[in-house]
């Protein structure tokens, strides 16, 4: 990745949802650019193991990183999970577990990530979609509720705590191969986060974030 960052040398990045395929990106492309990446995540490869979307999990866990570095300068949280399900063959335990692994970790990592950075300041960087913001789709109500929910809540923790500087980007469909179908290509979310960790792009906490690419 040809980038000098130097905003980033020696910065305490965490990455949750760092097994999954934008989170792999994102653990390997903050490290490239000088910070010390803490991997979060539940797929046993990560530097710590946890179920996000539980609260005790992820209290310990953000306390036991702030111990060991003594600061936290940025999450990006990479948490998320996508299904569609007709509306009335929607169980209420999948409407649950969308709003579990969309919502909820959010919520958490976000509440734990403020409490480590509110007197220093930092970054927090979340994923969320386009259907959160505009256009949900037949058979995606649940998907699109969680979403527009992360939506709201990076617009409350930007609005309460301007010394945390919080972003949501909304991708539409994300490109893992080079193809010149419709949406945006990982590569460009990851340098999208990391420039988003830079002063100047302060102005744009609490604002969703389109990064539609192709459509």
């Amino acid at each position: 990745m040809n980038c000098h960052c130097t905003h980033l040398q020696d910065k305490v990045v965490v990455v949750t949802g760092a097994g999954g395929r934008l989170g792999q990106r994102m653990v390997q492309q903050f490290g490239e650019v000088g910070a010390q990446v803490v991997s979060v995540g539940n797929e046993g490869t990560e530097d710590m193991v946890l179920d996000l979307s539980n609260e005790r999990q992820v209290v310990d866990a953000f306390q036991k990183i702030y111990h060991e570095h003594q600061r936290m300068d940025v999450l990006v949280h990479a948490v998320g999970m996508w299904n569609e399900w007709p509306l009335l063959e929607t169980k209420l335990e999948d409407w649950e577990r969308m709003m579990g692994v969309n919502l909820t970790t959010a919520f958490l990592c976000f509440r734990e990530a403020v409490r480590h950075m509110e007197k220093s300041g930092g970054t927090i960087i979340g994923i969320g979609a386009r259907s959160g913001l505009e256009a949900a789709v037949a058979k995606g109500g649940a998907y699109a509720a969680s979403k527009a929910g992360f939506f709201r809540l990076v617009e409350a923790v930007a609005a309460e705590h301007p010394q945390v500087k919080t972003y949501a980007i909304a991708p539409s469909v994300i490109q893992y191969r080079d193809s010149s179908g419709p949406g945006v290509h990982a590569d460009d979310l990851v340098k999208m986060a990391i420039q988003l960790c830079s002063a100047p792009a302060s102005a744009l906490s609490g604002t969703p974030l389109h990064a539609y690419g192709t459509l």
